[in-house]
């Protein structure tokens, strides 16, 4: 999250980046898989109504300030689909990311 969060304050690697002209691609928004079954549908909800946990994800990571491309796998066409409808949603607003970040950091 540390990145996400500096990206939301205008400091950090992602700005960084942004500044110096490149590109930035997230690389494995699901870690492996393993993010969507750490979030539950209360919280895919909040980032996104209607959306699978890890189409929640995918959202998020796409819509962080700074990041232009998200690289993915996926094991068949049904996943690419979802993902596909995932980035096709309109991207998540600086408001939005912010009470993500702070429900995420909640003890």
């Amino acid at each position: 999250m540390t990145p996400i969060v500096q990206a939301l304050h205008g400091r950090g690697p992602l700005p960084d980046a942004a500044s110096a002209g490149l590109r930035v691609m997230a690389s494995a928004p699901l870690h492996g898989g393993e993010l969507p079954a750490m979030v539950d549908q209360e919280l895919a909800d909040l980032i996104r109504p209607g959306l699978t946990p890890a189409q929640a994800c995918i959202l998020a990571v796409a819509s962080c300030p700074g990041v232009t491309n998200v690289l993915l796998a996926a094991s068949g066409a049904p996943h690419w689909k979802e993902a596909a409808d995932a980035v096709a949603q309109p991207s998540l607003t600086t408001a939005k990311l912010r009470e993500i970040t702070g429900v995420l950091a909640s003890p």
